[in-house]
């Protein structure tokens, strides 16, 4: 049963839950001109109690209906990002097998093997830059069933605030598999460094890429001028082969729990 489907199936037990309790107070409302002046008293107040019973309801059917709007651009919006992502893989790999990446020695900037070679940068930022948006989509489309913090709030994501809000609940709704395999994710040193990599191409600078011993290598990611240890082509390969894969796992669970 994918995300939509459980939600609307949640959307209508709030539904049979509202009627039952709209009913009860129906119950009480009538009860309050029977009985002694105690028992009036005792029905009102369980008409009271229960009034906010089918207000706390409706807030429920009201979030769930805003998570069934939000969720629907996200499947496309996945399926477009897959493309872009595969789009720009494949151009990497194309100009990489040609050796382009490590430009003409004399094109370098400052003669420490920094690489000019601007197709060679602009495809692996742009293949990282889109991978880690995929990433992101996960905490986000957990959020949208459990609904453990506010839909918009700008902040969902890996970050301590907020994702282990969203284990939390996992577990608690009996996702306990999902939960473990996020964990497991966020963890992942490749996406550690993917995280480091992009979020400093996003907020403070690009991570260079140096030319050394015959390969390409990401610069320190503390912004050190110099090559890292973290060899691009070897990165590439595994963001792909191993994050990208579970990435598409992982939203494969998410989409389509069981409904047991």
């Amino acid at each position: 049963m994918n995300l939509v489907d459980r939600l609307k199936r949640e959307r209508e037990t709030c539904c049979h839950e509202l009627d039952k309790v709209r009913a009860e107070v129906n119950v009480q409302i009538a009860m309050r001109g029977e009985g002694d002046v105690s028992a009036r008293r005792a029905a009102g107040r369980e008409a009271t109690r229960l009034k906010l019973d089918a207000k706390a309801i409706k807030q429920r059917i009201a979030q769930v209906d805003k998570a069934i709007k939000l969720f629907g651009p996200i499947v496309p919006s996945i399926n477009r990002r897959l493309d872009i992502v595969h789009y720009h893989y494949d151009n990497w790999l194309e100009v990489s097998e040609k050796g382009t990446y490590s430009a003409r020695l004399v094109d370098r900037w400052g003669g420490d093997g920094y690489i000019n070679a601007i197709k060679y940068n602009a495809e692996v930022i742009a293949f990282l830059q889109n991978m880690h948006a995929l990433c992101d989509t996960l905490p986000y489309i957990m959020n949208l069933y459990f609904r453990v913090i506010d839909l918009e709030n700008r902040s969902i994501g890996w970050n301590g605030r907020t994702f282990p809000q969203l284990v939390a609940a996992a577990v608690q709704n009996g996702e306990a598999e999902l939960a473990d395999r996020l964990t497991k994710f966020s963890e992942h040193p490749r996406f550690v460094e993917l995280q480091s990599i992009v979020n400093s191409a996003k907020h403070k600078h690009l991570i260079p890429v140096f030319y050394k011993n015959s390969s390409a290598y990401f610069g320190e990611l503390d912004g050190e001028w110099k090559a890292s240890e973290i060899d691009v082509h070897q990165f590439m390969l595994e963001v792909d082969d191993v994050l990208l894969s579970e990435v598409q796992d992982m939203l494969r669970i998410a989409s389509e729990w069981s409904s047991s």
